[in-house]
């Protein structure tokens, strides 16, 4: 079953893969931008493990989603009342869940790790291999999902890093 959300995901897909390129510092990367089966074999490992993630995350920011939208009809408001008043509280919609928040830090910095270790031309920019890659393999659900973020659940520390 589709997430009930109200987002463009082509926008979300957009605002995403350019964003981090808004912030100066993280681990340097090169600019590739092509599918995974022509980046390096640690990324294409990391690719496989992230995808698999999903078969638990989605489900469950699926679950925990249409239970706040149905709190919000037991107020007495419509189906479409409740999705936006789920939103006004839930900014991210069902990628709000903290268990996704936590899955998508932990496959960032897990991303920056592999590409600490790899020379420059080999690493491939986090939002590529968690994003790109997802929409490259067809995963709409689990692109949808994503997209409902405004941004991604990251920083720079004072050195710069991603934290």
């Amino acid at each position: 079953m589709a997430l009930e959300t109200t987002h463009n995901v082509e926008k979300g897909v957009y605002r995403l893969l350019n964003a981090p390129k808004d912030v100066e510092g993280g681990t340097a990367v090169s600019d590739y931008s092509g599918d995974v089966a022509g980046a390096h074999a640690d990324l294409q490992r990391f690719f496989g493990a992230y995808r698999k993630g999903y078969q638990f995350f989605y489900p469950q920011a699926e679950r925990w989603w249409k239970g706040l939208i149905a709190a919000q009809e037991t107020e007495g408001r419509t189906h479409e009342e409740a999705i936006q008043g789920a939103l006004e509280r839930r900014v991210a919609g069902p990628a709000s869940l903290p268990e996704f928040v936590w899955f998508i830090r932990y496959f960032w910095l897990k991303c920056d790790g592999i590409n600490k270790k790899l020379p420059l031309e080999a690493r491939v920019p986090p939002q590529v291999a968690m994003l790109k890659w997802l929409v490259d393999a067809g995963d709409l659900e689990y692109v949808t999902l994503i997209t409902c973020m405004p941004y991604w659940p990251i920083g720079l520390d004072e050195l710069g890093e991603w934290c």
